[in-house]
């Protein structure tokens, strides 16, 4: 690696991990304009009378990548990098999808993924996490220390059990969905992945596998965190409402071991 290289990720970790000041004033000036959805590096807001700002000065939403604004689009293009940074990830996704776009009408299924959408963008942003990807019927989220803080296993613990409650306490209940997720703690790559105008921010690594496996494994209502995380978000193994156990991880050489939380909790095995 180059010295221009090394000194590309020492930058981006600093921002990553909140050393560098820039990227959180950022953030907290446009959190005070409305409204959602955001950029989710610089948080600039796509609606609502911010937007009509945003787009007067550069963070309008990018024409390519709708997630992130065009300033920090063209900063990603620019000065592309980044560095392995500790975080935690959080994987969501509507159970039975197949069965339940069966029996609804095509645009009554996307309303129910839009409201979905809504309420998991909204348990996800107010723990600090920002929503990486929308995956069918899903979503992944990652929980940044610039944004979401040192905390950040509490805050995607808290986030997945908001997210849950939420939508069991909605008419989307009442529609017949239900939601699995998943959360898990390591260290992985954070930065501009792909080249080009075919570029974003997101996160790369075995953590997000794992987390994307836990959130495979959830049934529904159900939250499952790696011990781990569970212990780093402070949370009790002792506590009678979950359940221990572990489960294979592809690419991992022993089993991982699991906290899983829910309205019904399985039997520890």
């Amino acid at each position: 690696m180059t010295t221009h290289d090394e000194d590309r990720t020492e930058q981006w970790r600093r921002i990553l991990t909140g050393a560098d000041p820039a990227l959180p004033h950022l953030r907290r000036w446009w959190k005070r304009l409305p409204s959602s959805p955001r950029c989710k590096v610089c948080a600039a807001p796509f609606h609502g009378p911010g937007a009509l700002l945003t787009r007067a000065i550069m963070h309008g939403r990018s024409g390519t990548n709708p997630l992130v604004c065009n300033l920090c689009f063209t900063g990603l293009r620019d000065e592309p990098g980044g560095a392995e940074i500790d975080l935690s990830i959080l994987f969501a996704d509507i159970r039975g999808s197949t069965a339940l776009a069966e029996r609804t009408s095509a645009a009554e299924f996307r309303r129910l993924l839009q409201r979905y959408y809504g309420i998991a963008g909204k348990a996800i942003e107010a723990n600090g996490g920002i929503v990486d990807k929308y995956l069918g019927d899903g979503v992944m989220a990652l929980f940044i220390p610039v944004i979401a803080g040192e905390n950040h296993a509490m805050r995607a613990v808290q986030a997945g059990e908001e997210l849950l409650s939420s939508v069991r306490g909605s008419d989307l209940a009442e529609a017949g969905v239900r939601v699995g997720a998943g959360v898990h703690t390591g260290t992985a790559f954070v930065g501009a992945i792909g080249s080009g105008d075919e570029l974003d921010f997101s996160a790369l690594g075995h953590p997000v596998n794992v987390a994307a496996r836990l959130g495979s494994v959830a049934g529904p209502d159900e939250l499952v965190v790696s011990r781990m995380t569970w212990e780093a978000a402070g949370r009790s193994s002792a506590d009678a409402s979950i359940s221990v156990r572990t489960i294979e991880i592809a690419g991992r050489a022993s089993p991982l071991e699991v906290v899983t939380i829910g309205p019904t909790v399985p039997a520890a095995r």
